[in-house]
């Protein structure tokens, strides 16, 4: 009997989870989500919770770099559309899951909107989700029953990780330390600050108050401008276009001062390594920050922001307020290293699952599946 049944939204998740089945002795399947194309209308259909799911998705597209060129007038259309096609989706899926004998369903990352739709018709179903995703750690993958990213089952209590024990040694939690000398180009001291992917599900589910990275760019500026009045210094931001954005941003460096300035010849690890602390609304370099046990300050939801392990902040004078006494401000080494090594030993499993996954990734992935399942 099947246990488990992965569904695939994308020819890349059919591909992983293809090989997944075939390399783990779980009694798994793959759904490829064309071959599932008939709704049933004998459901319950929770329509607030669809428009909230159309509503997303207009937002995610409303502030790509195509949506912001398009005419305000086709946003209440596109929501309109998309709502119809939630609810098409949910019958789909309740007609699917009503015959579905497998108590877990696997799917990748579960906050777009197809997948979204799916976690939403699971319970409906005496359903369990599983989640999957690259991360939270370089070379690392994650199965998480409850979400990913800051929807993840990581626990956020400070209190969690000084209070575990290790498992395995502080050096292994620290961030490869690069031995090059500061780049020329680099100021004596600054403020690293990665822009992240726009459409990315971090940015539009859990940004509550940074909409996109022109506007964290405003806000580097504001707070550069608000230090110089008050305190009378200089502090100095550091930006760097995330590799995967086709956004452009030559408006912003058209702006570029001796305090806000773009590198993009210098490697991010470079970046990090140099830094006197970092800005970031929820990208891994913020955790790989953490690593290199540098200050990092967090903007939006992550898992990584924790009270007493990073700088959670939620508005531009919390922000302030910390910049103006960055050098009072230490990290706890303690609960850093507790909280990499309880991602690194306990939580992520070895292997990029959509790079090259090898036999020790299926071999880790069919553990944690099993503990999940308690099979």
């Amino acid at each position: 009997m099947t246990q488990l049944t992965l569904f695939a939204a994308s020819r890349e998740q059919k591909k992983y989870f293809s090989q997944l089945d075939e390399h783990t002795k779980l009694e798994s399947k793959v759904v490829w989500y064309k071959d599932l194309s008939l709704p049933t209308l004998l459901t319950w259909f929770p329509m607030k919770k669809l428009w909230e799911q159309a509503t997303i998705l207009t937002t995610r597209k409303r502030y790509s770099r195509k949506g912001k060129d398009a005419p305000e007038w086709i946003w209440p259309v596109f929501t309109t559309v998309s709502f119809v096609q939630a609810i098409w989706f949910y019958g789909v899926y309740s007609r699917w899951l009503k015959q579905e004998p497998a108590t877990f369903i696997g799917m990748w990352n579960g906050k777009k909107f197809r997948q979204a739709i799916l976690a939403l018709a699971l319970p409906s179903h005496k359903k369990r989700g599983l989640y999957f995703e690259t991360g939270p750690l370089p070379g690392m993958s994650s199965i998480d029953p409850k979400g990913i990213n800051f929807a993840s089952s990581v626990p956020r209590e400070v209190d969690f990780y000084l209070n575990r024990g290790m498992i395995g040694t502080v050096a292994d939690t620290g961030y490869p330390m690069v031995a090059t000398s500061k780049p020329k180009s680099l100021p004596d001291a600054y403020i690293f600050v990665p822009f992240q992917v726009v459409e990315d599900s971090n940015i539009y589910l859990f940004s509550p108050w940074i909409r996109d990275m022109r506007q964290l760019f405003a806000l580097c500026k504001s707070l550069a401008q608000q230090v110089q009045e008050k305190q009378g210094k200089t502090l100095r931001f550091i930006f760097k276009e995330h590799p995967s954005c086709d956004e452009q941003y030559d408006d912003l460096k058209a702006m570029q001062t001796e305090s806000l300035r773009f590198v993009e010849e210098v490697d991010t690890s470079l970046l990090i390594a140099h830094a006197s602390a970092i800005i970031t609304i929820n990208s891994t370099v913020g955790l790989e920050g953490l690593m290199a046990r540098k200050k990092v300050f967090v903007l939006g939801g992550a898992q990584f922001g924790i009270e007493g392990i990073s700088f959670p902040v939620s508005s531009e004078e919390a922000l302030l307020s910390k910049l103006s006494s960055l050098d009072e401000l230490t990290v706890n080494e303690t609960a850093i290293a507790s909280f990499i090594d309880f991602l690194k030993q306990e939580y992520a499993i070895v292997g990029n699952a959509m790079g090259s996954p090898d036999e020790a990734h299926w071999q880790a992935a069919e553990r944690k599946l099993q503990r999940l399942m308690h099979l």
